[in-house]
């Protein structure tokens, strides 16, 4: 089926969309389409799933509390950055978190580690870590729906610094600490030939372990500038300059 006009109206869906079917809506997304973005039958949208390329579709019809929607054809369309970057990223107070992951997304971040550091104002565990993994999860699903992103960002859940850096080798990876206190800057750096970790630590920055155990994994200190910039600050700073210096800013 084909869309006769470019909708604007963006839809991420959990579950596997199939080319020219129907779909039932129900719950929480049959009330935003409804509600929040008040479609008609008639109107147009385009539906994804995060697992690349999206679909145009148009609503049938609604209900009291469902609404289906008529699945067209799969458009094979992507936007990532060619440059695969993760955040490792100490876990911030609620607003400050929800920005960084907010943002990343939209700046093209392939996966998010939140990690908790000895200095984490932040301490998760158990289903307080659990709802704040799926909480972190919708704000990128909805971050790709603004951005126009059709593949969603892998988001870990939250997990000890010293555990992940024991776990996780860099695989050829470039491993890039902000640190204020480097003399080094990015561009000093090589062009990396696989993926970029990029650590950012929370509030009270790392502790003096930390950061030995994170240069012990290959994390190269790098200084974004003379001035000290919050946690959120300093992730989405660094993303930029990245993107700017090998991605797709250039």
């Amino acid at each position: 089926m084909q869309i006769a006009a470019t909708p604007k109206t963006r839809l991420f869906i959990p579950d596997a969309l199939i080319a020219n079917s129907e779909l039932s809506l129900t719950g929480e997304q049959a009330n935003y389409v409804a509600r929040v973005l008040r479609l008609k039958v008639g109107g147009a949208l385009f539906m994804f799933d995060g697992n690349g390329g999206k679909y145009g579709a148009v609503i049938k019809s609604f209900s009291k509390n469902r609404v289906v929607v008529t699945i067209g054809e799969h458009h094979d369309e992507e936007i990532e950055s060619p440059l695969a970057i993760r955040l490792v990223q100490g876990i911030s107070r609620a607003g400050r978190m929800d920005v960084v992951v907010q943002k990343a997304t939209e700046l093209g971040v392939r996966r998010i580690s939140p990690v908790i550091t000895e200095f984490s104002v932040v301490k998760l565990a158990g289903d307080r870590a659990v709802k704040r993994h799926e909480h972190w999860r919708k704000i990128s699903q909805s971050a790709c729906e603004q951005c126009g992103r059709n593949s969603l960002p892998a988001i870990d859940g939250p997990q000890d610094l010293r555990i992940w850096l024991d776990n996780r080798k860099s695989d050829g990876a470039t491993r890039i600490l902000l640190d204020p206190q480097s003399r080094t800057s990015v561009s000093m750096l090589q062009a990396p030939k696989a993926r970029v970790d990029l650590l950012v630590g929370p509030e009270g920055g790392l502790s003096e372990a930390e950061r030995s155990q994170c240069e012990e994994s290959g994390f190269t200190p790098v200084s974004l500038g003379p001035r000290v910039l919050r946690t959120e600050t300093a992730a989405l700073a660094g993303i930029t300059v990245l993107q700017t210096l090998w991605g797709d800013f250039r």
